[in-house]
């Protein structure tokens, strides 16, 4: 076997191609996820997802600043080879036997602080996700250096599907919150022996003649980025359950779980693409320009509607299918589907930091973020739970221009150019805000309402789309060839 592997063919139909199966992955996580949650919010109550909510935090700082400080710099490298990832493998394996530990250890003393007897039990089973994680960490590194996405989409559809039923069988049975967390363990445990039987490589032991004082700056980077990026995108969900308790937690979750659906299906699907496009694109002002355009463009053109739709539609939408019980979630989840905007472009912002050297950038940013967000959002939660949403919503449109005017100088552009090349998606946004919006003024809804809604606001964005790029059709925009119309202009 060749130690060094090939590095993928980042051309436009290359990436195009990663781009489907990339987003495919994460579409059959969210809407087999969305489908199995529609069930169980029904069966399991607020407090209850609450408690799996706060689990999650934990299992989510252990993925941020520990597997990913270890897997990101070794898929960044020109040429990684086989000796690289055994070594980052082990060094994962072992950082989840210690984390997992530590869980297990601290889970009484977590009961204790949030006076809930149960999350005792839920920290120790859920410390399974994170040796499943950590294991599972370098397989899908190897398999997103290379754009193997078909693989990691299989591996969602099948994970989450019997992680899934047995979580709902459970819960039929009255398990409560020991059903969401059986649905967490089956699924990751599933999930990793999916991509190891898929992957067919194994890691040799020891690994040796690594240049490990090298990832070490790097690692520590990622590590803290990943830190402030998860007190940015998690610190509210910390604030409202040390304020107002587990059925406060669980009505925010349910919020940010119908919102990040969202931003984990676009937004995290085309951040795994950016970190080999970068890498591909070089010194190559040129090269840069045209791989952020097209990542930042394609988040812009998915995420803008999708976001807008479900904020004008939260409260039907929470009525209709998961009843009257959720619906204080409705105007949380309005402010989070603008800051889960901004935490998508923050991202590939910082993606581009790291790949033009800059990598002090996404720290200071992400300090600077992460203090005014709990600041705000401390202060926020004087009014409930829009209060704290608002607070990090706030925070982030206050720290984004800094590091979007450093991404523009390294891409050549400034940031009338990067309006051009998003007006597409932005005209089109508003054209199908303003057509839902009078629809809502004269409807009732209802199910059937809703899905007529749906299509029309679709159908309202795609013309208008469609519209603005032949009505310009000499100017620059990112996703001018989306429907084959022409090529975009570079910056």
């Amino acid at each position: 076997m060749s130690t060094d592997l090939i590095r993928p063919d980042l051309s436009h139909s290359r990436l195009g191609s990663g781009a489907v199966w990339s987003i495919l992955d994460n579409l059959a996580q969210q809407v087999l996820s969305f489908l199995i949650f529609l069930v169980l919010a029904r069966l399991v109550s607020p407090a209850e997802f609450g408690l799996i909510a706060i689990s999650h935090v934990v299992v989510s700082f252990v993925r941020q600043t520990v597997f990913d400080a270890i897997t990101h710099p070794v898929a960044r490298t020109e040429s990684p080879t086989d000796t690289l990832y055994s070594w980052a493998f082990w060094v994962c394996f072992m950082a989840a036997l210690v984390m997992s530990g530590l869980i297990l250890v601290g889970a009484n003393s977590a009961s204790r602080f949030y006076s809930q007897p149960q999350l005792a039990h839920v920290l120790a089973w859920m410390s399974l996700v994170v040796m499943a994680t950590g294991s599972a960490a370098v397989y899908e590194a190897r398999l997103v250096r290379r754009m193997a996405f078909k693989p990691l989409a299989i591996r969602s559809i099948v994970s989450v599907s019997i992680g899934g039923c047995i979580g709902i069988a459970l819960a039929l049975r009255d398990y409560g919150v020991m059903a969401l967390v059986a649905q967490q363990v089956i699924t990751s445990c599933v999930a990793l022996g999916l991509l190891v039987a898929q992957e067919r490589w194994r890691p040799r032991f020891p690994a040796k003649g690594i240049p490990w004082r090298e990832f070490l700056p790097n690692a520590s980077r990622v590590s803290v980025t990943g830190f402030f990026s998860l007190v940015g995108s998690q610190g509210d969900t910390v604030l409202i359950s040390v304020f107002m308790g587990s059925h406060a937690t669980g009505i925010y979750s349910f919020a940010k779980r119908l919102v990040s659906a969202i931003y984990l299906v676009i937004g995290s699907s085309l951040l795994k693409l950016a970190i080999p496009a970068f890498a591909d694109a070089g010194s190559s002002p040129q090269a840069r320009s045209d791989a952020y355009l097209r990542i930042l463009g394609t988040t812009v053109f998915l995420m803008a509607p999708l976001l807008m739709g479900l904020s004008l539609l939260a409260q039907p939408m929470i009525t209709v299918f998961f009843g009257d019980v959720w619906l204080p979630a409705a105007p949380v989840v309005v402010l989070l589907c603008g800051f889960y905007l901004l935490l998508a472009i923050g991202q590939i912002n910082d993606h581009l930091m790291f790949a033009i050297g800059a990598r002090s950038v996404p720290v200071i940013r992400g300090l600077a973020q992460t203090l005014l967000a709990l600041l705000l959002g401390w202060i926020g939660a004087y009014w409930g739970l829009p209060g704290t949403a608002a607070g990090f919503f706030l925070a982030g449109a206050l720290v984004w221009p800094w590091p979007q005017s450093i991404a523009n100088r390294s891409t050549t552009l400034n940031y009338w150019q990067l309006l051009l090349a998003l007006k597409s998606p932005l005209f089109a946004t508003l054209a199908m805000s303003i057509a839902l919006e009078t629809i809502l003024l004269k409807t009732a809804p209802t199910g059937t309402a809703l899905i007529g809604m749906v299509a029309a606001g679709v159908s309202v964005y795609l013309l208008t789309h469609w519209l603005v790029i032949r009505a310009s059709p000499s100017s620059h925009d990112a996703l001018a060839d989306l429907f084959h119309l022409r090529r975009p202009i570079r910056a």
